[in-house]
């Protein structure tokens, strides 16, 4: 089962050894990452990899950055 985070509450991560920032969109309750887009180019999202219920690339979250409009 797949988890949507909320977009005004940009749950943030690294990812891969280049650590690029990314922007978590969903997530499964094991804690692999479903979807994703960059931060620098919001709109495309991103697949990575799962196997056996985990993701194939690295990623590192970072938290929660709240956004105030």
């Amino acid at each position: 089962m797949a988890i949507r985070i909320d977009r005004n509450k940009n749950l943030l991560a690294y990812m891969g050894k280049n650590r690029k920032l990314v922007r978590v969109l969903t997530m499964t309750e094991s804690g692999a990452i479903v979807q994703y887009e960059l931060v620098d180019e919001p709109g495309k999202v991103y697949m990575p990899l799962i196997v056996k219920g985990k993701n194939v690339e690295r990623f590192e979250i970072l938290g929660e950055q709240l956004t105030l409009l």
